[in-house]
């Protein structure tokens, strides 16, 4: 293995804002030119492993629910489970509450809402089926390597923030009245760091692609971070290079310009 590149999902592969909901045919090729020149190629998501789409590409491993899940060549190296006290808090305020929360886990995810308007609409705005999805009912033990939760107006969004402040930290996804629910510390740049301490590569041989402030640690963790033509301004601070954005084929153009492909 000559070095790792790690990919964000949404908003680096693909970007829905402009109706590309999988990689395209170019970045499927140069993906597999990578691989071919001996890099392991990472999809490095917010999203649990179950509900990532078939995106055509063949990956290596996975950094799954922003770094709280790592697996490479199909053996897992990292899993952190959310306190339970802080999952049974969570659970415990949604109806109080008003929102929907998700218990992410890698094969399969839990839910208060398989039949709530909203978190349909979340689903198929980010193409996401919904089959990888069970009432928290059917939960032997609820757990999670992470959460997210939908709910109904920005007004609702304050009072779940104010209520898990200190204990979590919510990321809003664009676009879109639901959100990602972190306990602190965990964040994509954890799962980055375990993979390369795994597989002792050379940091300096491992490059990040991303758009959001979730990439932040996913970037700076790696010894290149490659922030997309349209990302969040708090990765101009850590960001090597700005690579053109994702209708423009920024992954391909990227990856010829560091010579990988």
């Amino acid at each position: 293995m000559k070095g790792i590149v790690f990919f964000d999902y949404d908003g680096t592969l693909v970007d829905e804002s402009c109706k590309i909901f999988r990689p395209t045919a170019t970045t499927l090729s140069s993906i597999e030119k990578l691989r071919e020149n001996g890099f392991s190629a990472i999809l490095s998501t917010g999203r649990a492993k179950c509900y990532v789409p078939d995106t055509g590409i063949t990956w290596d491993g996975i950094v799954a629910s922003n770094g709280a899940y790592a697996e490479i060549d199909g053996k897992t190296v990292y899993s952190n489970l959310v306190d339970d006290a802080l999952l049974d808090e969570l659970m415990e305020r949604a109806d109080e509450l008003g929102y929907v929360y998700v218990l992410e886990n890698q094969d399969v995810c839990y839910t208060n809402g398989m039949k709530n308007e909203n978190f349909l609409k979340m689903l198929n705005r980010f193409d996401i089926n919904k089959e990888h999805f069970r009432p928290v009912s059917e939960a032997e033990k609820p757990c999670a390597n992470k959460m997210f939760l939908t709910y109904e107006s920005e007004e609702d969004y304050g009072r779940i923030k104010k209520a898990f402040e200190g204990k979590f930290v919510l990321g809003v996804h664009r676009g879109s009245f639901s959100c990602d629910c972190d306990p602190v510390g965990n964040n994509k740049g954890i799962g980055v760091r375990r993979m390369i301490e795994y597989t002792r590569i050379d940091p300096q041989n491992t490059y990040a692609f991303g758009d959001g402030p979730n990439d932040y640690g996913l970037l700076s963790s790696a010894g290149h971070g490659i922030a997309m033509g349209v990302h969040h301004e708090s990765l101009d601070s850590i960001c090597e290079k700005v690579a053109p954005t994702v209708a423009e084929e920024g992954i391909t153009a990227a990856l010829k310009e560091y010579g990988l492909i």
